[in-house]
C-alpha cells in the first residue's frame, strides 16, 4: 500500500452540514456542537504540545463494540449537534467520523506519524 504523505488535508464541513436539515434552536440556547468543539479543541491542543515529533494525536473510539483507532488530522462540527473527525488509520486508510455529541467517548492517544522526517503538521481545526 502506497505510504501518504504526512500533511494535514483541509476538511470541508460545509457540505456535510448543508445536506443536513438543522432544527431551529431556542433564542438564547447555546449551539452544543460549537461549545463542546471549544473544549475538545483545547485538549487536542494541549495533547499534541506534549509529544515529540515522531507522534501526532490519535484516538481510539469504541462505536458499536467494534475498537477504531486513527491519526486526526482535523476536528470540525456542525452545529447544533454533531463533531467530525478527520484522519488516517494505521493502514493509510481516509476516515471521517461524524458523531453526535451525546455519543463522544474516545481516548486521546499519541500514535507515530507515517512520516516523522517531514515537518510536523499542527492538528488542524474548521468552525
Amino acid at each position: 500500500m502506497e505510504q501518504k504523505p504526512d500533511s494535514f488535508q483541509s476538511m470541508n464541513d460545509s457540505d456535510i452540514c448543508n445536506e443536513l436539515p438543522l432544527p431551529m434552536s431556542a433564542p438564547g440556547q447555546k449551539n452544543l456542537a460549537s461549545e463542546v468543539y471549544k473544549h475538545l479543541k483545547k485538549r487536542a491542543e494541549d495533547f499534541d504540545n506534549k509529544l515529540d515529533g515522531t507522534q501526532g494525536v490519535g484516538v481510539k473510539l469504541i462505536p458499536s463494540g467494534q475498537s477504531v483507532t486513527f491519526q486526526v488530522r482535523a476536528l470540525g462540527y456542525c452545529d447544533p449537534s454533531l463533531i467530525i473527525f478527520d484522519g488516517v488509520t494505521e493502514s493509510g486508510l481516509e476516515v471521517q467520523l461524524i458523531q453526535h455529541v451525546t455519543q463522544l467517548n474516545f481516548l486521546l492517544m499519541a500514535m507515530p506519524r507515517p512520516n516523522p522526517k517531514e515537518p510536523k503538521i499542527p492538528l488542524g481545526f474548521i468552525q
